[in-house]
């Protein structure tokens, strides 16, 4: 299986209204900040101290939502309508609803509970009112682009958002350059834009986390497959300093920041891949999920590595978890058959050994159901028909069908070569069984 990596978009945590002071409410109704400043929208207008107290209420509950369930959250399509309602609330209490960071975390409460219509209008009501210049709104439009896979529309998004607000806009910056690297550059001058947006964002907060793991992974994309390579090293020391600036504002860090956190320890696991340091990529892997458990990379990342070296169990519970949280994920269902395959060989008890079996081809089946063309199913359901079985005739045969399915579908792919030669063997073997 494949180690995987997160893709470094970033999402906008809460949205803190700024403290320069407007004249657009009455001096008496003004919300004022901690110094005794106004505080003030992204446009400038003064906030009202009732549609501040809402916006507070309504940020509560969406912290308290994200929190639930040890980091997991709770969001349902109800608590999110609930939710976002609050904030629109919020918004309305403004003159005309001129209130963008209300409208924004509208979108993001939405975008919690993968409303994509609903979200995608709250961000455009927060560009609407900002004129078109609300620099995190623009980027949660450029990072949904994105995710439907309209790349050069999320490139777009990212560039105008920077071009309309370059002093304060690191979000776009950081999407920038995590799109320009996902697009494999090849020449120098192709990763110095990605380098240089990276630079960007974190000369406006060197603090950004989201930009310290994009640096790193950059590094580690630019030094291929030599683990001696001068980036792997880079790479590491880029994580290990994104560590220490997250632990040195530990008591700063907004709770959801944590979710950045993990995603620096899952590019130091792979890090640790690439230098064959296995015991310590584990480490980071496990830290990743523990400080995300919804950070569905990490829980694939420990599970495969779990069954390099046959920790089946460890593996299962990897796996299982990536599957509550992406039950369309291919690979971890195939992780989860292996995992089964694997620990079925250590049950005492032979009526949880067929258990563990069986459980094994159900999660093959569901690979097969999600990618028919996909080699690696077909692979490992031949293996578990040919030796975990009763040995049968039928269950051989059954087993060459599969390892045939796979040669079929593998053809000459350079990463399927030597399983290839190992279903030729496994087929004249069965071959020689039957006949």
């Amino acid at each position: 299986m494949r180690f995987t990596r997160t893709l470094g978009l970033t999402l906008g945590l809460l949205a803190a209204c700024s403290s320069t002071p407007t004249t657009t409410n009455t001096a008496a109704n003004v919300a004022r900040d901690s110094s005794g400043n106004a505080v003030t929208t992204t446009t400038g207008q003064a906030v009202s101290a009732s549609a501040n107290e809402r916006f507070n209420t309504a940020a509560a509950a969406m912290r308290t939502h994200d929190a639930a369930n040890n980091g997991l959250g709770d969001w349902t399509p109800e608590s999110c309508n609930e939710v976002a309602g609050l904030f629109e609330r919020a918004a309305q209490e403004q003159n005309n609803g001129q209130f963008a960071e209300a409208w924004f975390n509208r979108g993001m409460v939405f975008d919690r509970c993968n409303l994509a219509n609903e979200s995608r209008q709250a961000f455009e009501r927060a560009l609407q009112i900002s004129n078109g210049n609300y620099c995190r709104a623009k980027v949660q439009l450029g990072v949904q682009a994105f995710r439907r896979r309209e790349v050069p529309q999320a490139q777009q998004m990212f560039e105008e958002a920077i071009r309309q607000d370059p002093t304060h806009c690191v979000e776009g910056y950081t999407n920038l350059a995590m799109v320009l690297r996902t697009r494999n550059p090849s020449t120098e001058q192709e990763w110095a834009g990605v380098i240089r947006n990276i630079r960007a964002a974190l000369a406006l907060d060197d603090r950004y986390l989201p930009a310290r793991n994009e640096l790193a992974l950059a590094y580690l994309q630019q030094a291929g497959d030599d683990p001696n390579s001068q980036r792997v090293f880079l790479a590491g020391l880029v994580c290990a300093q994104a560590i220490q600036v997250a632990d040195a504002q530990a008591q700063q860090i907004d709770p959801q920041v944590a979710s950045f956190v993990a995603d620096i320890h899952n590019t130091w696991g792979l890090v640790d891949i690439r230098r064959g340091e296995i015991i310590r990529a584990l480490g980071h892997f496990r830290r990743a999920s523990q400080l995300n458990p919804s950070m569905f990379e990490a829980f694939i990342n420990y599970g495969t590595i779990n069954l390099s070296f046959r920790g089946y169990d460890d593996a299962r519970q990897a796996f299982e978890a990536a599957v509550r949280l992406r039950d369309d994920s291919y690979d971890a269902h195939l992780g989860l058959g292996v995992a089964l395959r694997g620990l079925s060989q250590t049950q005492a008890n032979d009526a949880d050994k067929q258990a563990m079996i069986q459980r094994a081809q159900q999660e093959y089946a569901r690979a097969q159901q999600l990618d028919q063309n996909r080699p690696d199913s077909y692979y490992n359901q031949g293996l578990l028909n040919m030796s975990y079985m009763g040995n049968t005739i039928p269950d051989l045969r059954r087993a060459r069908e599969l390892l045939t399915q796979f040669q079929q579908r593998a053809g000459q792919q350079p990463r399927y070569a030597q399983d290839v030669q190992r279903a030729t063997r496994h087929i004249r073997n069965i071959d020689q069984t039957i006949t």
